[in-house]
């Protein structure tokens, strides 16, 4: 069974931590949710956190030094929150803290005063409650998260070796166009067509979904199986600077079979291409806009007119890992 596992932890501090996870657990029949791929949301960010909580039968509570973002309404950091709220609905929970005599963390990563009388407050309580892993580097954690994920959830090469993956991607896809907040961070199969040259993703882009701006790069490549999806919308593929070395040796034409998340993001992303010069846009005056616009209205008595509609949302695909049939 397909299980959704959720990421609660504080982030600046956590990046490595928390990529060492996510990257683990693309090796098993899961989806993710984590504030990676929560992209620009009209919610505030913890009803947010909340939600995804909601919707996950797995909580991963990684928890090292700092206390995080706080709710000034309770006084509890979010952490907590996504920690009590998975409680409160009996999920499965694994809770990990960092080694505080062997781990290596630097003072900016600490937080003293109250926010640290009520971090060891709340570690209290987990210990209370639950079995707590310690880990000292992010690969330490990784090793012991594996040992609890062999437990728990199923291998995804199980699965790929069993199942139609292209008629499972087909149906997410077809559920992701209905409802694509509640299936973004689905990972599926697809073969793309790469047409053009990788480039620079845009800040825009990368603010939406949460993607390192100056380390992702994007490439057109239309989804070819599942077919009907070519016109989509979902036609780049977005794929960071760990991952690039792969695409930027591809030809146009090249076909390749890869695993992508979808993701969306509630706002219109203009542009997804980066700039990195200056660029300067010389616009008509005002006398020959109105002669132009004159010039439209006369030709719209014989020609139909060509309205456009922009769109709502902006969905992309996340390159995750090649196919491997091995």
């Amino acid at each position: 069974m397909r299980r959704t596992v959720f990421i609660s932890s504080t982030y600046s501090d956590l990046k490595s931590e928390r990529r060492a996870v996510w990257d683990l657990l693309e090796e098993f029949q899961v989806d993710i949710r984590g504030m990676e791929e929560f992209g620009a949301r009209t919610e505030a960010p913890l009803q947010t956190c909340l939600a995804e909580v909601d919707t996950s039968d797995v909580y991963i509570g990684i928890i090292a030094l700092r206390l995080g973002s706080i709710d000034r309404k309770t006084g509890k950091s979010f952490t907590q929150l996504e920690y009590e709220r998975a409680h409160e609905h009996s999920k499965e929970i694994l809770l990990y803290q960092i080694d505080d005599e062997k781990a290596r963390v630097t003072p900016a990563n600490i937080d003293f005063g109250e926010a640290h009388d009520k971090l060891i407050s709340f570690k209290k309580l987990l210990r209370r409650r639950h079995t707590v892993s310690t880990y000292d580097t992010p690969n330490d954690l990784v090793q012991k998260l594996r040992r609890d994920f062999q437990r728990l959830l199923t291998s995804k090469e199980a699965r790929v070796s069993q199942a139609d993956t292209f008629a499972e991607s087909k149906r997410v896809l077809d559920r992701f166009f209905l409802l694509p907040k509640d299936t973004s961070g689905t990972e599926i199969r697809i073969k793309v067509q790469v047409r053009g040259a990788p480039y620079a993703a845009s800040k825009l882009v990368c603010d939406a979904f949460n993607l390192e701006f100056g380390s992702t790069i994007a490439i057109e490549a239309p989804i070819l199986d599942p077919e009907g999806f070519v016109e989509s919308g979902l036609d780049h593929i977005f794929v960071d600077a760990k991952q690039a070395d792969y695409f930027l040796d591809l030809e146009p034409g090249e076909v390749v079979d890869v695993w992508a998340r979808v993701q969306f993001a509630d706002l219109r992303v203009v542009r997804d291409r980066a700039r990195f010069a200056r660029e300067v846009e010389v616009k008509p005056s005002a006398q020959l806009k109105a002669l132009q616009q004159l010039a439209d209205s006369m030709r719209h008595f014989a020609e139909p007119e060509e309205v456009v509609h922009d769109p709502d949302g902006k969905v992309i695909l996340l390159f995750t890992r090649l196919y491997s049939a091995g």
